[in-house]
């Protein structure tokens, strides 16, 4: 990959007087395997200044440890992911049919030729002039330079549009804005992950197996009263303490500050940490079973000092737990002014 890099780079440089055509480009893309080229210090004024017969992408991002982008590193895959879609739509560019359809519509009013579309990805560490000119402050960023027949110097950095980065579907959302910008129909091809599929058919054919090897002890447990008693009250415990909330809007575990602090709730009946969920279940299901051992085990205790120390035990745990439990209610519910014992 460095040698392809690096002979890239030769040819990039070579052409640095007589600019970058669209047949050149192609012919680029078309022996790369990866279809993002890079866009550097090097040759960013042959690629960006000057006439442009085509549509340019540009990605600027680093993967550099130091800098630490996470954004970067979760746009990177979707950005990738458009591009080498773009291009197994058009291996060879746009060819004649495409242009011949696109110049007439319904009403038979001409329209603009189609123009080939190529993406490049600038890294800071070796683009620390173009981010400069760019003016910089932050990454990722995405920008989308029109075909131009304008020669001037840097006349790129007024021709610019650039990319916003909306909460949603990452890929989906700058197929649409690419589709608004250069008239053309974007389409993605998620590939098959081979290892995930050889690993689901290896998990299936093995618990096939194990579950013909063992189906009378599994016959046993899914007809077992304790078993779905257990699971009847996991999943209840979940599912009235928020787990579907958690994961329908992928809420973080907990909130940590710069200070040193870590929150674990959060006030408001409308936000939640994934901590909250654990600490809920638990003290209601820790409720439960004590209630459970007040009601059904004590009365069967014969001796009545063991009795009297078992219900005094249960009954100051109960009256703790639900104390905690107000306060993390308190806490939810601004101006709940209801309280035993006060832990926050």
């Amino acid at each position: 990959m460095k040698v392809f890099v690096a002979l890239l780079f030769a040819f990039l440089c070579s052409i640095a007087h007589c600019g970058l055509t669209n047949e050149q480009l192609l012919r680029t893309v078309k022996s790369s395997k990866r279809k993002i080229l890079p866009l550097n210090d090097e040759n960013f004024e042959n690629i960006l200044n000057g006439k442009r017969d085509y549509h340019i992408i540009a990605f600027f991002t680093s993967e550099a440890p130091q800098i630490n982008c996470v954004l970067c590193k979760d746009i990177a895959p979707e950005y990738e992911l458009v591009a080498q879609s773009w291009f197994q739509d058009h291996p060879n560019g746009i060819i004649e049919a495409e242009e011949e359809e696109n110049q007439n519509d319904e009403e038979g009013l001409a329209k603009a030729p189609l123009k080939n579309v190529y993406f490049f990805k600038s890294e800071f560490v070796e683009s620390r002039k173009l981010f400069s000119l760019f003016q910089l402050n932050n990454i990722p960023k995405i920008f989308y330079f029109k075909p131009t027949e304008a020669l001037g110097p840097n006349n790129f950095l007024k021709e610019r549009q650039e990319y916003q980065f909306f909460q949603g579907d990452q890929k989906s959302l700058m197929m649409s804005w690419l589709q608004e910008l250069t008239g053309h129909k974007f389409n993605v091809y998620i590939p098959i992950n081979r290892t995930k599929l050889f690993l689901n058919i290896f998990v299936g054919f093995t618990g096939t197996l194990l579950a013909k090897r063992f189906r009378k002890q599994i016959g046993n447990v899914l007809l077992s009263k304790i078993a779905w008693v257990v699971f009847s009250l996991v999943a209840v415990l979940l599912f009235t303490t928020g787990f579907m909330f958690n994961k329908i809007r992928s809420t973080p575990y907990v909130i940590e500050h710069p200070d040193g602090r870590t929150e674990y709730f959060m006030p408001g009946q409308q936000t939640q940490l994934g901590v909250e969920t654990q600490i809920m279940s638990f003290v209601y299901g820790l409720l439960s079973i004590l209630v459970i051992v007040l009601i059904k085990r004590a009365p069967e205790i014969k001796t009545p000092s063991v009795n009297l120390v078992l219900v005094v035990i249960v009954s100051a745990l109960i009256f703790a737990l639900f104390s905690f439990l107000l306060s993390i209610f308190g806490l939810k519910a601004g101006g709940f002014p209801y309280r035993f014992i006060k832990f926050f």
